[in-house]
């Protein structure tokens, strides 16, 4: 889900000019474009994808579910609730509902019979081997290896990893973006946005299809939920989406914002960073699914 701020004191975009939303709209695009011709993507929409690979997906990617929760937990510290008070109930209303949303991924983990604790300690362990210097070390050779080659995010920068390479960079650069004083809070809220706008495509050209023309990954509404709740089935849109809604709401507020503005090389420059560890990600699955310890996990 996407926030909505109050931004009907900001100047509006002239027609003919492109804002910061719509940059990032069109980025996201592309990296969605990307993920929707992968292998893992094209496979699940064809009703292809084997039930064992697609829970891998779910328990590979649960760190950067709940590593973009975290995030936005965090960077709440950096708006001034005085001075930006609509900005912080709006963040406050978004983290409810994602809270709710992380709820519904480990819903569908359970009906899969996948132990979503063991996985986030597991997480937890991990990364507690190395300190914030290590992680950032780490995390900049991912984000280099991938902005060179999408198809690099499960190349084993992380050593003995039990997550790929891209997953874990993501988790760590959100943190990064939402809690370093040196990024402004709009580098975060652009990624976040980002990420959020490949999601909707995603989700609505290639997961909620695939999933419809497989029945063994389709277990109702536990299964369902988390993906009808970020994006559309094509020939059912009403106009009533709230997710949709939401991202217009969202590039809205960056065309619009003047600090925002302030900003944008860097927005573009971070976003655009958390899209392709986000791309590689899912690029990453084919590979990445054949070496998941999956079994571990069964409860």
């Amino acid at each position: 889900m996407t926030i909505s701020v109050d931004i009907s004191s900001r100047s509006p975009v002239a027609p003919s000019r492109r804002g910061l939303g719509d940059k990032l709209a069109e980025l996201a695009d592309g990296y969605a474009a990307r993920m929707n011709e992968g292998d893992f993507a094209t496979a699940l929409r064809r009703g292809r994808l084997d039930r064992r690979s697609y829970v891998a997906f779910l328990a590979m990617m649960y760190p950067a579910v709940v590593g973009f929760n975290r995030a936005l937990i965090r960077s709440i510290a950096k708006v001034d609730h005085v001075r930006q008070s609509s900005l912080v109930r709006a963040l406050a209303k978004q983290l409810h509902e994602e809270q709710a949303h992380n709820q519904m991924w480990r819903g569908s983990l359970a009906a899969f019979g996948v132990d979503h604790e063991a996985l986030y300690s597991d997480l937890e362990r991990y990364l507690a081997r190395f300190d914030r210097a290590e992680l950032d070390r780490l995390t900049a050779r991912v984000v280099s290896a991938v902005s060179r080659d999408l198809s690099a995010g499960a190349s084993g920068h992380f050593p003995d990893a039990p997550f790929p390479d891209a997953v874990l960079a993501l988790y760590h650069h959100l943190e990064m973006l939402a809690t370093r004083p040196n990024i402004s809070h709009w580098e975060h809220f652009g990624s976040q946005a980002s990420i959020e706008m490949i999601i909707f495509n995603v989700v609505s050209a290639s997961i909620l299809p695939g999933i419809r023309a497989t029945p063994a990954l389709d277990l109702g509404a536990a299964t369902t939920g988390w993906w009808r709740a970020h994006g559309e089935i094509a020939g059912e849109e009403d106009g009533s989406n709230e997710e949709r809604r939401h991202l217009q709401l969202s590039r809205a507020a960056l065309n619009r914002s003047a600090a925002a503005s302030m900003h944008a090389e860097a927005v573009l420059e971070r976003a655009e960073a958390t899209m392709q560890l986000f791309a590689a990600a899912l690029l990453c699955q084919p590979t990445a699914a054949a070496r998941f310890p999956l079994e571990r996990y069964a409860k």
